[in-house]
């Protein structure tokens, strides 16, 4: 299969989805503590984004250098956590499975101290909330359902192989990244640029494996400032617009085992980006 071909999705029961990504964002936070511990501070926690590795299918943190460069990663497919150097030579590896978060933290910091960083102090006081669950407790993971990992795990490359396409055709600067907070994958495209992040004018373009507001894995469109979304028009294939907690389009992925997948994603994105740009700057 090459590298970037688009992987067919198949029909997973929502609940067995919904489990595996659960074990994924508690499991991610472990890859994401790396890159926060070993960069300038930040208020906008951007060191702590991670990359989908397309070969690999690894969500990988940023790169941070001891005695050699190296940065972690978590396998999808083989629920794993990687240290690998910049020419991906495995530096160590650990199941998740069976294990705890802090056995983890344990491992990772024996790792890290081998590579010449002092990860004593390395934590998961985290900037943010996550939903409360059961490791976050001491209860060791289990990944119960691994085909819905590896289903997970498709939505991840798609969606950056569709990304990665959309940000050469426009010349975005931007990486794609995921976000260790709601574990969604997005590519932002700045359309006014006011000097600071929080003041932009800007959309995201993206996919969530699911969350609290819709529970399976969808891609959406999103904007910032809000916008009157009750201005656009239809969008194909059963796309919706939202307009509640945040403004934008949202494409299910219920609405594509019929038909040619990357070529509806792709419309998609294509559509709502194009009448949310017109709005915002207009």
């Amino acid at each position: 299969m090459q590298t970037f071909e688009w992987r067919s999705l198949q029909k997973t029961d929502p609940d067995h989805l919904r489990a595996a990504r659960e074990q994924l964002h508690q499991a991610i936070q472990n890859v994401a503590a790396v890159g926060r511990k070993f960069s300038p501070k930040s208020r906008y926690d951007e060191y702590a984004v991670l990359t989908w590795v397309p070969g690999l299918s690894r969500l990988a943190g940023q790169w941070v250098s001891g005695s050699v460069t190296f940065r972690s990663s978590l396998s999808l497919e083989s629920f794993t956590i990687y240290l690998v150097d910049q020419k991906v030579n495995v530096l160590g590896s650990y199941p998740v499975e069976g294990q705890t978060q802090l056995q983890m933290m344990i491992w990772l910091e024996e790792q890290i101290g081998k590579l010449g960083l002092n990860a004593a102090n390395l934590t998961m006081n985290l900037p943010y909330e996550l939903p409360e669950y059961p490791t976050q407790s001491g209860e060791p993971f289990h990944m119960q359902y691994p085909a819905a990992a590896l289903e997970l795990a498709k939505y991840y490359h798609n969606s950056y192989v569709s990304l990665r396409e959309i940000k050469v055709k426009m010349g975005v600067e931007n990486n794609i990244q995921v976000w260790p907070h709601h574990f969604d994958q997005a590519l932002e495209v700045v359309l006014k640029n006011s000097g600071d992040p929080e003041t932009d004018t800007h959309i995201l373009l993206g996919m969530s494996p699911g969350d609290h507001l819709f529970g399976s894995p969808y891609f959406y469109v999103s904007t910032w400032p809000f916008t009157d979304t009750a201005q656009c028009g239809r969008l194909s294939n059963n796309a919706i617009w939202v307009s509640e907690e945040w403004t934008g389009a949202v494409l299910f992925s219920k609405h594509l085992f019929e038909g040619d997948q990357k070529a509806m994603v792709d419309l998609f994105y294509e559509e709502a980006s194009a009448q949310l740009i017109e709005l915002l700057t207009k």
